[in-house]
């Protein structure tokens, strides 16, 4: 595991749950946890191999926490804005 746990990976996560974030601004929050879940789901699969579904799912529920952290600052600072 620690081969994949790098930092470049890390880094990319943070990278892709920004973008995720940045889309997700202005999105109802019904909307938004069908979203979340279906995210949260996707990682949790596709990174079970490589990490065990223990570690898969803490990183899923760490995305799902960063994007949720970073669509609230967006929207505050668009509200701030207007």
């Amino acid at each position: 595991m620690a081969d994949v746990m790098t930092d470049e990976f890390i880094d990319s996560c943070l990278a892709a749950a920004a973008g995720v974030a940045l889309f997700l601004v202005g999105v109802p929050d019904l909307e938004m946890m069908g979203v979340f879940y279906q995210v949260r789901a996707t990682l949790e699969a596709e990174l079970s191999e490589t990490f065990g579904a223990d570690v898969a799912t803490a990183v899923a529920q760490a995305f799902v926490a960063a994007v949720a952290a970073r669509r609230r600052e967006l929207e505050l600072e668009a509200r701030a804005l207007n």
